[in-house]
């Protein structure tokens, strides 16, 4: 793949801050150059693997075919699995039978999300990577069980934009698709975004999404039970993956996947699953960032009234985003999302 041809070092990855990878990831100014390997020294056997899945002291990789554990270089003095993530190329010695991470491709983007810390004196949010080098990101809903989420999808495609990242919708268990959720699968279609209708039950749709992610990494995010395993397992044509059950309580999904982790599906072909997300913080963001993804707005907003109008509390009659929505061109359900979240950022 493309994202193999450069690497930067750990130590200056790790002097990098998160205004800087979120820079780089939005503006895409990572560029990919001819292979030039002539850094790999002469007394070590140095290879290419992927990262299929860390822990706190070491990693799984892929080479050649075959699955290997590694440890990262002890000079490094960091701990693994905040320092590399599933769907990272890395590069290897290999010495006294033993296999040393010592270096890390250059990501062509990363996916991140914001973790809560909450103890019972204050919370903390940090950022936490979920996986790198993606071509596309499925978000992966369903109907009934859990419900269709927009806000959920409108949420996950600000973090898809912010990070280059190509997104598609898939429909998982489209056996008990409404009227009401075609409608809100319209919105999105509108919108230019590729949907597929999956259902793993009456296996529906695998070869279209099959199609759709040959020779892509691809990873699949989403709420707990909504089926990303299951699609995982569809995908491998293998029952491997373990797949959880929804709760008939709550109507939300139980945790099956615990940690991100990588399998290749066919040639050049892989798929990331991911832990399911309960909900997504996107706090970090300003006010006109958060106007910013959202496309609808970008050729109307112009005639505003004010150049600096951000749709929320101005008059209607100054504000055409408003009566955009009022005459049905710009979609309630996304101006709600919008507005949620611009009030979420207001009470951070």
């Amino acid at each position: 793949m493309a994202h193999l041809e450069r690497y930067d070092s750990f130590q200056t990855n790790r002097a990098k801050n998160k205004k800087e990878l979120r820079i780089n990831a939005k503006n895409n100014k990572i560029k990919n150059s001819k292979n030039d390997y002539s850094f790999i020294t002469t007394n070590t056997k140095e290879i290419n693997g992927i990262v299929i899945e860390t822990t706190y002291n070491n990693a799984t990789i892929l080479y050649n075919d075959r699955l290997i554990q590694a440890e990262l270089d002890k000079s490094l003095n960091a701990i693994c699995n905040k320092t590399i993530f599933p769907g990272d190329k890395v590069i290897i010695k290999e010495k006294n039978n033993n296999f040393i991470i010592s270096n890390i491709l250059k990501r062509k983007n990363i996916l991140t999300k914001n973790k809560v810390d909450s103890t019972r004196l204050n919370s903390n949010i940090t950022e936490q990577i979920i996986a790198a080098n993606i071509d596309v990101a499925v978000i992966v809903v369903s109907c009934n069980t859990p419900p269709l989420h927009p806000k959920f999808i409108d949420r996950y495609l600000i973090l898809l934009q912010n990070s280059n990242i190509e997104p598609i919708i898939c429909l998982n268990k489209s056996d008990l698709k409404t009227n009401e959720d075609e409608k809100i699968l319209e919105i999105y279609r509108k919108l230019g975004i590729i949907i597929i209708e999956t259902s793993t039950i009456l296996n529906t749709g695998i070869d279209k999404l099959q199609e759709y992610l040959n020779n892509k990494q691809a990873i699949l995010v989403g709420h707990s039970g909504v089926g990303k395993s299951s699609l995982t397992n569809a995908l491998l044509e293998s029952d491997s993956i373990k797949t959880g059950k929804v709760s008939d309580k709550t109507g939300k999904g139980k945790h099956t996947t615990t940690s991100s982790k990588y399998y290749k599906w066919n040639t050049n072909s892989s798929v990331i699953d991911t832990p399911g997300i309960r909900g997504l913080d996107i706090s970090d963001f300003s006010k006109e960032e958060i106007k910013s993804y959202f496309s609808e707005f970008n050729n109307l907003d112009e005639t505003c009234k004010y150049n600096d109008c951000m749709h929320d509390k101005e008059p209607t009659s100054q504000c055409a985003i408003k009566r955009a929505v009022e005459s049905g061109l710009i979609s309630k359900s996304r101006y709600d999302s919008y507005i949620r979240i611009l009030t979420d950022l207001e009470n951070k």
